[in-house]
């Protein structure tokens, strides 16, 4: 008898394992799949990355988007350990909103006033390019993102909602904060992928006087879509 009911809790703890691991690897998958459609939508960091695909080089567009992903390991973080301290302080997140839309207006500014030149395809790479600068450029750009935090609050609310999705353990945690960074990487690299794929067709189109002018006027659009969102919560 002692035998079995040695035996049978060697199979629960075995069992129990099994279950955290397919647990934590079901959280990490989702935190990947809600990061990837997540950040879908069109943001001043996607929009950075295809440019330096086609204006720079695959190797910075490559930094931008480890850049542009920093950010989502550090609001993921936080909302998994301090979210019921951040959302007493709403006058910081209104802050942030504040500073992120000036930075877009900003950045189109800076796009409105840029001179065009044409651009050919090439496939070296510069060596005189700074990583550090290109990889501050993409991490700036989605540090200021107002929805990063609440976004990330909320989607740890679903997931606690679901039963095979609860984050308990640290481990729980590490793989949802894993999962953030990770889906948002996976997205930038595919908009790489594609835009180099097809760099020569995009640039017969886009190599003309009106392409920084349209750029210039998305993240003006952005912009104003930021005032929107904050005069109608």
């Amino acid at each position: 008898m002692q035998y079995f009911c040695l035996g049978d809790e060697n199979n629960l703890k075995f069992y129990l394992k099994h279950c955290q691991l397919i647990s934590i690897l079901l959280i990490f998958i989702f935190s990947c799949i809600v990061s990837f459609i997540g950040s879908l939508q069109l943001g001043p960091v996607n929009l950075f990355v295809i440019n330096s695909a086609l204006y720079q080089h695959k190797r910075t567009a490559y930094f931008v988007a480890i850049g542009g992903c920093i950010p989502e390991f550090i609001y993921c973080a936080l909302a998994v350990f301090a979210n019921s301290y951040l959302i007493e302080y709403k006058s910081l997140i209104f802050l942030l909103k504040i500073v992120f839309i000036i930075v877009l207006i900003i950045i189109g500014f800076n796009f409105y006033f840029k001179k065009q030149s044409n651009v050919a395809v090439k496939n070296e790479t510069n060596l005189n390019e700074q990583p550090i600068q290109h990889i501050f450029k993409g991490f700036s750009l989605a540090a200021l993102n107002p929805q990063l935090l609440p976004f990330w609050i909320f989607i740890q609310v679903y997931f606690n909602s679901i039963e095979f999705l609860q984050i308990k353990s640290n481990l729980h945690k590490f793989s949802y904060i894993l999962g953030s960074g990770v889906g948002a990487f996976i997205l930038l690299t595919f908009f790489i992928y594609i835009t180099l794929k097809y760099k020569q067709t995009i640039l017969r189109y886009i190599n003309n006087k009106y392409y920084f002018k349209a750029l210039s006027l998305l993240f003006i659009a952005l912009a104003g879509h930021q005032i929107w969102l904050l005069t109608n919560p």
